[in-house]
């Protein structure tokens, strides 16, 4: 069997069969080889390709990261110009990019904000409300909320003739369970510009429950003044002229509470509160005028008499000060 098989082995057959499986193999290595290459030329060919695109993707994105990054950068320094400039370039090339509309749209709310010409912050408020309705009207903003807070403020600063639309945002916003300090407050300011004073009463007295500002109070007070309420507007008086540490606020708290106790005949009040306003500024006219018309409807005619005249040397031309001293 060993013999046999080493015949077999060694005989023509063997080569015979040797060259066609060596020629077999070096066909096999040869489409191997070429099989290889092509694939080779595949990869390299879309591998050029994707990096090419790559390129491209990689250039787009950095340049889209550059800018959000330089757009964040500016805005959390607060140049909101500068936020505002780069936002619009953008929106110069894609009208509709969300970022840039809502980078635009806030930028321009806070440059209106800041502004003192009434014209420049027209112009501001009419951009920003421009830039946010179109970005609301994309309909995929993640916190379409804010948008409508942000409109609702808007709204309102451009005056009291856009107080329905400043309210309809503001009202939407709560809806949608946005919360903000002064989200109620502004809610009041609208209706009262809207001349719904009860409403307005309602709006301020939910802020104070959240956030109660001195300025509010005073609001508060003068709210309840105009309704009626003066027990409510003493209070609130009272709470802003205590609480505050701004003597501007507690002047104006002051003059409104004598105010207050000067028209509902409460003269004893109205001396009492007028004469601590005095102390804090006695180069006030009309402040001294109130006091001197107080002494006077008390029957004390020399104080009202010394003090008239102490109104008319802060302002020799005070008429109401110079009828009562001479006519």
């Amino acid at each position: 069997m060993a013999a046999v098989n080493r015949t077999r082995l060694t005989g023509p057959s063997f080569f015979i069969m040797a060259r066609r499986g060596f020629r077999t193999s070096v066909r096999h290595r040869r489409l191997r080889r070429a099989a290889v290459l092509m694939a080779a030329m595949g990869v390299v060919a879309v591998a050029v390709l994707a990096l090419r695109r790559g390129a491209g993707l990689i250039r787009e994105r950095s340049e889209t990261r550059r800018d959000v990054v330089s757009i964040m950068d500016v805005w959390n320094q607060g140049r909101y110009a500068e936020v505002a400039a780069i936002a619009e370039d953008r929106l110069a090339e894609e009208p509709l990019d969300r970022d840039a509309l809502l980078f635009a749209g806030y930028a321009r709310f806070f440059l209106a904000v800041s502004r003192l010409s009434a014209q420049d912050r027209n112009s501001d408020l009419d951009a920003a409300i421009g830039h946010l309705r179109l970005l609301a009207a994309r309909g995929d903003t993640p916190h379409p909320e804010r948008v409508d807070y942000i409109l609702g403020k808007a709204y309102f600063l451009k005056g009291p003739y856009w107080a329905d639309l400043s309210s309809r945002y503001l009202q939407a916003a709560l809806d949608a369970g946005y919360q903000a300090d002064d989200l109620y407050e502004f809610m009041g300011q609208a209706q009262s510009a809207l001349g719904n004073l009860d409403a307005a009463m309602e709006w301020y007295e939910l802020a104070a429950e959240n956030h109660p500002t001195d300025r509010l109070l005073l609001t508060l007070g003068s709210e309840a003044f105009q309704l009626g309420r003066y027990d409510d507007a003493v209070r609130y008086y009272r709470r802003a002229i205590d609480g505050t540490r701004d003597d501007s606020i507690r002047k104006r708290g002051l003059s409104q509470l004598g105010q207050l106790y000067y028209d509902v005949g409460n003269y004893t009040m109205a001396r009492e509160v007028l004469e601590s306003l005095v102390e804090m500024d006695r180069n006030d006219e009309n402040t001294m005028f109130l006091l001197a018309e107080t002494y006077h409807e008390l029957g004390l005619d020399d104080e009202a008499r010394t003090t008239w005249f102490a109104v008319t040397r802060i302002n020799p031309r005070h008429v109401g000060a110079l009828r009562r001293l001479y006519d």
